[in-house]
């Protein structure tokens, strides 16, 4: 369960609190090598809001405490000046410490396929901050592959996975997250098959209903999604005594943030 989960939110995260009432978007400082706008970038706005609203903000506790107005700033810069010309630099004020910084770039291969990096100034074997980015260092970072409107971490491509031998649950969410735009259609199936079940128990229940939610986000069916949010805030409360679904609670958090930053 924890090695499908950790693909919709890093479980080890112990702090997590969204601060949707507290715009900060003044402490981020956007920083383009070019100051023309080319709206390179056409990856759609599901996986972006999904993979570095968790992957930088999130993972590692990098800067839990990011409004909307924070997040969807840097992620309009983004699509607005990464080119493979052009690189952009995000730098987020940290009172009492080193500033947080961002370096992101697009890198062509020889053979055409096209990864977003991102690079950044936090130090995961010192735990600290770096006064710059060292990329040759420990520099934590992140890179994704683009085919299309398709954006998929590494190791959710499908030649990462072995999909014959995953559980339906696991494999729904390879589905989702993979880079092949055919196996997008085959999430709800999956889905539906794992509801259908009886004996569900109520973490396998919740887990399969979020990546159901997930999917209704990347078709941008906004009736499903609310009503999916409200019948997911239901099992939660009615199992609000069960400690083992703090986890899966936290996802649910992390994707209500991705519903306000699609909005």
């Amino acid at each position: 369960m924890i090695r499908m989960y950790r693909k919709i939110i890093p479980l080890f995260l112990l702090v997590f609190y969204l601060a949707i009432g507290h715009a900060q978007s003044e402490k981020v400082k956007i920083k383009p090598d070019n100051s023309e706008e080319t709206n390179y970038l056409k990856m759609d706005d599901f996986y972006l809001t999904h993979y570095l609203y968790i992957d930088l903000f999130l993972r590692e506790n990098l800067f839990p405490e990011a409004s909307p107005a924070d997040v969807s700033k840097i992620l309009k810069a983004i699509k607005k000046y990464v080119s493979v010309d052009n690189k952009l630099t995000v730098e987020i004020e940290k009172p009492g410490e080193r500033n947080y910084i961002i370096r992101l770039a697009i890198l062509k291969k020889d053979d055409g396929t096209e990864l977003l990096i991102a690079f950044t100034n936090w130090s995961s074997k010192k735990r600290i901050f770096e006064k710059e980015i060292k990329i040759e260092n420990d520099s934590y970072t992140r890179w994704y592959f683009l085919n299309g409107d398709k954006m998929t971490y590494r190791k959710d491509m499908s030649n990462q996975n072995d999909y014959s031998n995953m559980t339906k649950s696991d494999l729904a969410n390879a589905y989702l997250f993979d880079e092949l735009p055919e196996n997008d259609t085959k999430v709800k199936g999956l889905v539906d098959e794992i509801l259908s079940d009886s004996d569900l128990n109520v973490s396998d229940n919740i887990m399969a209903n979020l990546i159901l939610l997930k999917n209704y986000i990347l078709e941008r069916d906004t009736e499903k999604v609310d009503s999916q949010t409200d019948y997911l805030t239901e099992l939660f409360e009615k199992n609000k005594l069960n400690s083992n679904l703090k986890g899966l609670e936290m996802a649910f958090d992390a994707t209500k943030f991705q519903i306000e930053l699609l909005k």
